[in-house]
């Protein structure tokens, strides 16, 4: 990447960190979402006796808040601010200028990036204290955490380009803010499902980045199934940047 690209980049970043800090709800929501997260999931999962299914509950644990906090605080935030930047022409002003298509996509979505990899780290931090338990496979951990983000970034990029206004980001993030977290064990995890059933949503778009998480504290992947898993992530990862690539509108859609 160019210098040039980077030096937007940063820039991109602080415009959009300075306009997050002035929205004061915006401090409640990461303080007390990761809260409200191990609150909720400390509840469902005692009502579903993970033990019985041979799960310990700090992995899943993990990998919830980690699902949860990508869908919402990454994904749903980054559709919404490039549909909002498009309306108000700071995208096409952008692009008339020597900065690469990537680096203004990657600039501004990378401010949620920081803020939604800080709440994880909080709630990775609580459930340790709370279990007793630690990350076992750090770089397993960060493998999905690094895939993840890139991966709702490519959704969110994919998402924005079926937009036609701000106003209509709600509807559009819809099916993955319910059905995304049902399909790729990120409520339920997989082994509380038939297992014909488990088996064929190990493919769904975040099950990799779940189940790296999970093996990050469980060290449940051999080296082999961590690599098909980083594979499978990456692969979605592409095919919705494609997509973004091709239909992405940097101009208010008539």
């Amino acid at each position: 990447m160019k210098s040039v690209d980077l030096a937007h980049m940063k820039t991109l970043f602080r415009i959009e960190w300075k306009l997050f800090r002035r929205i004061k709800g915006n401090y409640v929501f990461v303080v007390f979402a990761p809260l409200m997260i191990i609150v909720a999931m400390r509840f469902v999962h005692d009502q579903l006796d993970l033990a019985a299914h041979g799960l310990n509950a700090a992995p899943v644990m993990a990998a919830t808040a980690t699902g949860v906090l990508l869908i919402f605080s990454l994904y749903s935030s980054v559709t919404g601010l490039y549909v909002a930047r498009r309306e108000e022409l700071v995208l096409k002003r952008l692009r008339t200028g020597q900065v690469s298509d990537l680096a203004i996509l990657t600039g501004g979505a990378s401010m949620y990036v920081v803020v939604t990899v800080a709440q994880i780290a909080a709630v990775a931090a609580a459930v340790s204290v709370m279990s007793g338990t630690g990350v076992r496979q750090p770089l397993t951990a960060l493998a999905g955490l690094l895939t993840g983000c890139a991966l709702m970034a490519a959704m969110a990029a994919t998402t924005a380009a079926l937009c036609r206004t701000a106003e209509s980001v709600m509807v559009a993030t819809l099916p993955a803010l319910f059905v995304l977290p049902m399909i790729s064990g990120v409520y339920l995890p997989r082994e509380v499902l038939p297992a014909p059933l488990g088996d064929l949503l190990v493919l769904a778009p975040l099950s990799a980045t779940v189940d790296l998480i999970r093996s990050g504290w469980s060290a449940e992947l051999t080296a082999l199934d961590t690599l098909a898993r980083i594979a499978l992530s990456l692969a979605w990862t592409a095919l919705f940047a494609w997509i973004a690539a091709r239909r992405f509108r940097w101009e208010p859609r008539t």
